[in-house]
């Protein structure tokens, strides 16, 4: 008996196709950190394009092709990532590696494996549990960064209604996760300012984050209040800040926006 191929969305949602992809785009504009990001997949992308499980890789274009600098996995089992990362900590998968042969998007079933897959790939993949993959990537030549957007446990049989909808998807994600990324430098960069500071000022910006004024932060660390403006004034100069209310204001955000990482920078 054929199978037949289950529509990405039910016939109530069908209708409402564009309404969603409005909702989509509308809600692009306000993520700015992976955990946006991750709430933006979950309630935005995933009613248009059922799925379980989401790993979205980034790295610059070099030379010899394209280095994973970071893999964003949403409610994706971290373990397989890690299973899946060569030693120098890239993706590595035969799924990415079509892609970069053909640049189109990829259909996987796992209940009928392509016969050249890595055995040990296919293993660790049938071990978590993952089911299937429809995937697909930008390679953006004009920022050197590429985007890998690897969708799994999706229900139904995979078919062109997916490859149709990869192709609308991932050039939306794609200028969403750059805009996540250029985020995350930035953070990156503040973080470097931060390291500059000598172990007193860094102890002076920590009482100023919490509100003190310069005349509690000298009462507490035994300073003259004097010395505390000079110490915050060489603050402001490090960290490329103009005034308190600035450097307060820079200071949460960044404590907003830093993500922990773990070993390959999976987050």
């Amino acid at each position: 008996m054929t199978a037949t191929q289950v529509p990405l969305l039910t016939e109530d949602a069908d209708k409402n196709k564009n309404v969603l992809f409005d909702h989509l785009i509308r809600d692009a504009a306000s993520v700015q950190t992976i955990d946006d990001f991750k709430q933006w997949t979950r309630e935005a992308i995933r009613p248009i394009f059922p799925h379980e499980t989401l790993g979205c890789g980034y790295g610059r274009i070099h030379a010899g092709g394209v280095g994973t600098d970071g893999i964003i996995a949403v409610d994706y089992p971290i373990e397989h990532l890690k299973d899946i990362c060569n030693k120098a900590g890239g993706l590595d998968t035969p799924i990415l590696r079509r892609w970069l042969l053909t640049r189109e998007p990829q259909l996987f079933d796992g209940d009928v494996p392509w016969p050249d897959i890595p055995q040990h790939w296919f293993e660790q993949f049938q071990r978590h549990g993952m089911k299937n993959v429809a995937a697909h990537a930008v390679y953006d030549t004009e920022r050197c960064i590429g985007t890998y957007h690897s969708f799994h446990r999706i229900p139904g049989v995979l078919g062109e209604t997916h490859i149709a909808m990869l192709r609308q998807l991932a050039p939306i994600m794609h200028e969403v996760l750059c805009r996540v990324i250029e985020n995350l430098n930035n953070v990156n960069a503040f973080e470097a300012l931060l390291s500059s500071l000598t172990v007193r000022e860094r102890e002076i910006l920590r009482w100023v984050a919490q509100g003190k004024t310069n005349r509690e932060i000298a009462e507490a660390i035994f300073l003259s209040e004097m010395t505390v403006k000079h110490h915050l004034m060489r603050i402001f100069q490090k960290l490329k800040m103009e005034n308190r209310t600035q450097l307060v204001s820079r200071l949460a955000e960044y404590e907003a926006r830093v993500q922990p990482a773990y070993g390959v920078k999976i987050f």
